[in-house]
């Protein structure tokens, strides 16, 4: 009898080592195999901020909150299938396999980690950290650019309509009056000379 059960054992252990790799790549299609963004995503305050997951399978329910230390995960998302949703500044885009978490103006407030949770053929969880910093310095622009700047802001004569010249009148009349007067002096100053000129003559002794 124990012959008889040996040789049946034998084919039975033929068969499983045989099914047995069938079987590892069966439950291998159907592993979720997640894959998502990892460590810090650091991003400038009030710039566009982005996370994302994708697994072999489409996605069942997604779950996502934010750790708050020494409390309760704050939920951001909970038990999402497919499709768009938002929520505190946050879109989430659930597409068949791919998921997507993002904000177009990250704040201080959305700042930390982030749990995902996903269920595909199989429960998944992940983390993800949010960092915000400062964003960078304007550059620096002088108070007269080379639009703006004082010799830019004044038209050219060119650029002046004919009927819009005019010559300045106080100038000239001013040239006008001081021309006058010297040249009312100068006659008068000949004037003085020519009496004086005179005087002496007729005063010199007529010689006989």
């Amino acid at each position: 009898m124990l012959t008889s059960a040996r040789s049946l054992l034998g084919p039975m252990m033929l068969w499983a080592l045989l099914l047995l790799p069938s079987s590892l790549s069966v439950h291998r299609r159907g592993w979720d195999n997640p894959s998502c963004t990892s460590g810090v995503v650091s991003v400038p305050r009030g710039e566009r901020a982005e996370m994302a997951c994708n697994i072999s399978n489409p996605f069942y329910l997604i779950t996502i909150c934010l750790v708050v230390p020494g409390k309760e995960c704050r939920f951001i998302f909970k038990d999402v299938a497919q499709g768009n949703v938002s929520r505190d500044g946050w879109q989430l885009r659930v597409q068949g396999c791919t998921a997507q978490l993002v904000t177009e103006k990250a704040q201080d407030t959305q700042a930390g980690q982030y749990k995902w949770e996903m269920v595909g053929h199989q429960r998944s969880v992940s983390f993800t950290t949010l960092n915000i910093s400062e964003p960078p310095d304007l550059p620096f622009t002088p108070f007269f650019s080379r639009a703006t700047s004082p010799e830019m802001t004044f038209s050219q004569p060119e650029a002046i309509p004919q009927h819009q010249r005019r010559t300045p009148m106080g100038p000239i009349l001013l040239l006008l009056i001081l021309s006058v007067l010297g040249l009312g002096l100068v006659l008068a100053w000949f004037r003085r000379r020519h009496s004086a000129r005179t005087q002496q003559l007729l005063q010199e002794p007529v010689l006989s």
